[in-house]
């Protein structure tokens, strides 16, 4: 195996991502630590069976002992909410931080969990592939945070961290997940919904595939100074979101405006690396379904 006793440190482990990620890196292998921000959440590596390393984003200090004998950083942490200051504070200057101490220590190869909404929310029929410019200096802090963070990657580069960038669309689980089961738990406490559009497109993808979609971009020779949107299709909501509304018996409203229909190519991820998902599309939602379902059942 290529992560046969390499060491991996992961960020964001309390995430969606970051458990799926230690837990893959160490079926492949590896050594894995995870970034915690406190000794209460040690409890985290200690069912994923990795090591905790109790260090702030911002703590460079911390983090540059952490590094010293780590070959690989998969960074998955990130703020996803509003305000400003802290999205500043983690998205920027975290990530600041962390990359000047991955060059202090060495360290092979750089992972960064990005997002699709760093290219910007695009209207009508656009197909997106990796050669679209980011949204710089966007008014959503999350969408200008998260492409700048991209920006402190590439300065990285030039001088000599060796990168990759996934750029994931709707990350989805059955567990811990915005757009899988806490989607199903906020349709279900929702009397009446009416924002969904069921022609809108999801560019979707399974947790466990972005684990693997990892894996070869910590490995692969070609991944090197790469960027991947990091999805497994995209879907119309009607095959989604409101599936798991027919199985909650819900009703919705069809809201006013034109439907979401940008598409984002996932063919070089496949062409250069060989991606191929484990998860699958119809199989997760059938399984939200069933939660649905459940809830439903719990309820009566």
């Amino acid at each position: 195996m290529k992560l046969k006793n390499k060491n991996v440190l992961v960020t964001g482990v309390s995430g969606t991502l970051g458990d799926k990620i230690a837990t893959k890196f160490l079926a492949e292998g590896a050594q894995v630590k995870g970034l915690i921000r406190s000794e209460q959440q040690t409890f985290i590596c200690e069912n994923l069976h990795i090591e905790p390393v109790i260090s702030d984003l911002n703590d460079s200090e911390k983090l540059k002992q952490a590094l010293q004998d780590v070959q690989i950083v998969i960074h998955a942490a990130a703020y996803l909410s509003d305000d400003p200051k802290l999205a500043e504070e983690a998205n920027i200057r975290g990530m600041q931080t962390l990359v000047d101490a991955a060059i202090s220590a060495g360290v092979e190869r750089f992972v960064h969990i990005s997002t699709l909404s760093a290219y910007d929310h695009l209207k009508g029929g656009s197909e997106v592939d990796e050669s679209r410019e980011l949204a710089v200096g966007h008014f959503d802090v999350y969408v200008s945070t998260k492409s700048e963070s991209e920006r402190i990657l590439r300065q990285a580069e030039a001088q000599g961290l060796e990168i990759v960038i996934l750029r994931p669309g709707l990350i989805s689980s059955e567990h811990n997940s915005h757009w899988g089961d806490r989607l199903v738990k906020k349709l279900a406490d929702t009397d009446h919904v009416d924002w969904i559009h069921p022609e809108d497109i999801a560019p979707w993808v399974h947790a466990e595939n972005v684990a693997e979609m990892c894996v070869l971009a910590a490995t692969h020779s070609k991944a090197a100074g790469q960027a991947y949107n990091a999805v497994d299709g995209n879907y119309p909501e009607q095959q989604f979101s409101i599936r798991i509304l027919e199985a909650l018996n819900k009703s919705f409203t069809i809201p006013g405006g034109d439907p979401i229909k940008t598409v984002y190519s996932h063919n070089k991820i496949v062409e250069e690396l060989g991606y191929r998902p484990i998860r699958t599309f119809e199989e997760t939602v059938a399984l939200l379904e069933e939660q649905a379902r459940v809830l439903i059942s719990e309820s009566s």
